[in-house]
């Protein structure tokens, strides 16, 4: 009996390799999550939490270690993750702006569909810092000093066409104001910058207020944030405009479909464990859970929308 079952399931294994597959000991050894951003930033943080827990939620318990891929403006990582072997042991946990934004650079080979979105985790609130001792009491006295006072005020950010510049870019159109961006090559150097008087503001991510030195003006999401929930969006002052920054997860194109479920599936219960809620509501990350197919909508529109802002703002063609 024996052999007569091995004869009749021998030929059917070997003509499903995927139902074979899909019986794998998956993962059977350590997951890289590569972020494209050196160590301490916000990613790198975000990446360290959740590569931490991550093992407890998945089916076999193995290591997930966390790879710093700087460089390039942040497409060295992005491509190193494009270009790894699509088996589910290498994911990237990035935000937008290398995904959406880069791709229009030609220092890019990739643009924002050549990764299987795999979840979305958290929405990144930037705002504009200024130094607590600024003349304006709230956004709307400092919207009143820049209409005034066209291309006299000046805003320090991590780099032209990063998301923090653009952020402004769509306030500049939406509100029909003139300031002035000084691009620097860092959110740290643009940070020490606003807080050494070279500029008026920053625009950074709103877990870099140090509300002892600096404090917000207005919010550039589309809402209020949980952690600083009387800061004003730019719908609070009949300003219909806004923009996002969110971070994910993204894999290699290629991926078995069983795999990118058991990655989706541990970064999901993951993104439920209360300390690590706690911890990213301690670092002032909004939680904001999207599947691959919404994701993967976010990701196209914000690009389309990254394109037409660049041209506008003459950083492409």
């Amino acid at each position: 009996m024996k052999n007569i079952m091995y004869a009749l399931t021998m030929p059917l294994a070997f003509a499903l390799p995927g139902a074979v597959a899909a019986q794998d000991d998956y993962p059977s050894r350590n997951i890289e999550i590569i972020t494209p951003f050196g160590p301490g930033g916000s990613t790198d943080t975000a990446a360290r939490l959740f590569a931490s827990v991550l093992g407890d939620y998945l089916p076999n318990e193995v290591d997930v270690v966390v790879v710093n891929r700087p460089g390039g403006s942040t497409t060295v990582g992005m491509t190193a993750t494009m270009n790894a072997e699509a088996d589910g042991y290498t994911v990237a946990l990035t935000s937008n702006s290398p995904v959406t934004i880069q791709p229009h650079f030609d220092t890019a080979e990739y643009s924002y569909d050549s990764f299987e979105p795999v979840i979305k985790l958290v929405d990144i609130p930037q705002v504009l810092l200024v130094q607590n001792d600024a003349p304006w009491a709230d956004f709307e006295e400092w919207l009143d000093y820049v209409r005034e006072n066209p291309g006299i005020f000046t805003y320090a950010t991590p780099g032209n066409g990063s998301i923090s510049d653009l952020a402004m870019a769509v306030l500049n159109e939406a509100a029909d104001i003139e300031t002035r961006a000084i691009p620097y090559n860092s959110g740290g150097r643009a940070m020490a910058a606003m807080l050494g008087g070279n500029v008026g503001g920053v625009a950074t991510f709103q877990g870099n207020a140090d509300p002892s030195l600096a404090r917000p003006l207005v919010n550039f999401s589309e809402t209020r944030s949980s952690r600083h929930p009387d800061v004003p969006v730019l719908s609070d002052v009949g300003i219909n405009a806004h923009k996002n920054a969110f971070s994910g997860i993204v894999a290699p194109l290629g991926v078995p479909e069983e795999r990118l479920e058991v990655l989706h599936d541990a970064f999901r219960q993951a993104l439920e464990d209360p300390e690590v809620r706690e911890a990213l509501n301690n670092q002032a990350f909004e939680i904001s859970y999207a599947g691959p197919e919404e994701y993967g909508e976010l990701l196209r529109a914000d690009f389309e929308q990254n394109g037409d802002l660049l041209r506008r703002a003459n950083l492409i063609d």
